[in-house]
Formats: C-alpha cells, sequence, structure tokens
C-alpha cells in the first residue's frame, strides 16, 4: 500500500474504470513505544511476575504497529466505473439523472471536506492529535442518489480526493455546480 493515496483511471470502451489505491494507516507511535515500555519492565520482573506486563505490552505494540483504525471502507482499495450517462459501483448502476449531488466526506469526523477550528485543553489536544493524523488519510467520495449515499472510495488525502471529484464529474459531464 502506497504512503499517500493515488487512482488510476483507464478507458474500457465507452466507460472510465476508476481505480483507488488508500493511503497507507500511520503507526500509532504512543501505543508503540507505551507497549515497548511495558514489555521493558515485564522482562526486568520477570522473576517478581512480569508475565502480564509482557502480555499488555505486546498487545501495546501490535495495536500502535498494526492496526489500522479507519472505518473498513477507508482501508481496501475500490473500483468503480464512469460513463457518460451512469456510476457502477459494485454491481449497481446509478443513472446520471438520479445522481442529487457528489461529495467529500471525511470517514473519521463523518463530515464534508472543510476547516474545522476547535478551542480544547492541552488534555483534549492530545487525543484529537492522533484523530487529526488519521483524518488526514481518510476521506472518501460518495455519490447520493434516490436519498442514498453510496461510497466510491475511501482512504484518500485530499488532493486525491479532490483530484477524483473532478474527473468523475468530467466523465459524467457535471458542471461544477454538481459536485
Amino acid at each position: 500500500m502506497p504512503k499517500s493515496s493515488e487512482y488510476e483511471k483507464q478507458r474500457e470502451g465507452n466507460a472510465t474504470v476508476f481505480k483507488v489505491t488508500p493511503a497507507q494507516a500511520p503507526k500509532f507511535w504512543f501505543m508503540v513505544i507505551f507497549g515497548a515500555v511495558l514489555i521493558l519492565g515485564g522482562l526486568s520482573a520477570m522473576s517478581g511476575g512480569g508475565i502480564p506486563f509482557l502480555l499488555m505490552g505486546g498487545f501495546a505494540f501490535w495495536y500502535g504497529w498494526f492496526r489500522d483504525q479507519r472505518p473498513k471502507e477507508h482501508r481496501h482499495a475500490s473500483t468503480f466505473r464512469v460513463t457518460s450517462d451512469a456510476v457502477e459501483v459494485e454491481g449497481r448502476r446509478i443513472a446520471k439523472d438520479d445522481i442529487h449531488r457528489f461529495i467529500l466526506r471525511n470517514g473519521i469526523t463523518d463530515k464534508e471536506l472543510g476547516i474545522e477550528q476547535y478551542n480544547v485543553s492541552a488534555a483534549q489536544a492530545s487525543g484529537m492529535a492522533r484523530r487529526a493524523q488519521l483524518a488526514m488519510i481518510c476521506n472518501s467520495l460518495t455519490l447520493e442518489s434516490g436519498g442514498r449515499a453510496t461510497h466510491l472510495a475511501g482512504g484518500m488525502n485530499e488532493v486525491t480526493a479532490y483530484g477524483l471529484l473532478r474527473d468523475v464529474g468530467d466523465v459524467l459531464g457535471f458542471k461544477e455546480t454538481r459536485y
């Protein structure tokens, strides 16, 4: 998985196929370091019951190094097809005339892309730093049609998300007011 998100588009007959690869999840360094400290503490206390520290430290280290905390749809590559009159995703065809809009939504904050400001204490800020780190690579392209949102691709940074939005809109022939 690439460090940054990316997408490719290929022509297949009258359709354009978009293949979106999400960004690599960042390591949760606080948990990695915390786990390493617990492991070292457990090793130094082996004669006096250090096994619980080893287990807790091992889990914390694993969690920080390997666990991807983004929502599932932001962790895996996605592919969808766009023609001049429809979008095809996961075996479903959505006609151009039925599409209300495309939106870019963040999978962590569950808000449309934009600038957010917070006034918080230092303790809250440390927890929000991890959330902000994940939010930077957790943007998705969503299509709204018939009162229902359809996830097209996720796990993207803003540059990839805006580029994908523009290219999909161009294939459909939308003016910028539809997205």
